[in-house]
């Protein structure tokens, strides 16, 4: 997916947040070398959220998941923050599919509670 729609996306998403009193964030945060759309702290643990915006037309759809999933499983205990997110290991790890942030409030609330 273009870059433009997936910053568009992390937009979205921040602005959930922001409205949930989630200030602590970092966009486009490095976690052990992985690039994570965001990182936020809530209740002094962080959370790296992953925008899956899927598969590519070439890719398998299950092996895109299995892969985001792993991906997301990496990043738990793995140093983070720092720059806008508390400094900390990576407690939690969300996937977030693009059609839950387009799609907006409570849509997305079942994967922030």
């Amino acid at each position: 997916m273009a870059s433009g729609f997936r910053e568009e996306l992390a937009d979205r998403l921040q602005e959930y947040l922001s409205t949930r009193g989630i200030t602590d964030l970092e966009r486009a945060a490095v976690v052990g070398g992985h690039t994570v759309d965001l990182l936020f702290t809530a209740d002094g643990a962080n959370t790296a959220v992953l925008i899956d915006t899927g598969p590519r037309h070439d890719q398998d759809p299950a092996r895109h998941l299995r892969l985001h999933h792993a991906r997301g499983d990496l990043l738990i205990g793995l140093p983070s923050g720092g720059a806008g997110a508390k400094t900390g290991p990576v407690t939690r790890t969300i996937r977030v599919p693009a059609w839950r942030i387009t799609a907006g409030g409570a849509v997305l609330d079942p994967l922030f509670t």
